[in-house]
């Protein structure tokens, strides 16, 4: 039973969430995450056009930093500049929030007529169970914390959002981090 506590979960939350899942297995695998980045990427616009008026230019632009900063380590084997701290990519969701998410892209992917884009939302269900350890949490484990909710998550956003507007104006990422 959903606490009434907590905030709703919603299709934007669930982008925000696709995002920083992305984000954080580009920087915790690096470079051999890149086609599995690239697949989540592209499930989240196949999720995003089926939730309708959901603007992921944010996300979509965090994603593309990420995929870029890890192509530029594999190139050169030197740290690359990250929009977060990548520390706070640590943070896994609360089991509740992966439940949501990984209903709610089944629940879109029954919908879809593309078989492609079924096949899509199904890949990234999986991918986003596993990386946040909800499958080990259903076989029995625990999550391990800090725990990501939806308001973390939109929060989280924003911060990339302001990250990437001073990016645009003032340069490179790692001109922001200390």
């Amino acid at each position: 039973m959903r606490s009434k506590n907590r905030t709703a979960f919603t299709p934007a939350d669930l982008c925000g969430l696709i995002a920083h899942e992305t984000a954080s297995m580009l920087y915790g695998v690096g470079a051999d995450s890149i086609p599995s980045a690239e697949t989540m990427r592209a499930g989240l616009e196949a999720f995003a056009a089926a939730a309708g008026a959901v603007d992921i230019s944010t996300h979509l632009a965090w994603i593309d930093s990420e995929l870029e900063s890890a192509r530029e380590f594999e190139r050169t084997e030197k740290d690359t500049s990250h929009l977060l701290d990548p520390d706070r990519l640590n943070a896994v969701p609360e089991a509740a929030v992966q439940m949501e998410a990984v209903w709610e892209l089944f629940s879109t992917a029954v919908r879809l007529p593309s078989q492609q884009d079924r096949q899509a939302m199904r890949e990234l269900a999986v991918t986003m169970a596993e990386a946040g350890g909800l499958d080990n949490a259903l076989l029995g484990g625990k999550l391990e914390g800090p725990y990501l909710s939806a308001e973390d998550i939109r929060a989280e956003l924003e911060e990339v959002r302001a990250a990437l507007q001073t990016e645009q104006v003032c340069g490179p990422a790692a001109e922001m981090l200390p």
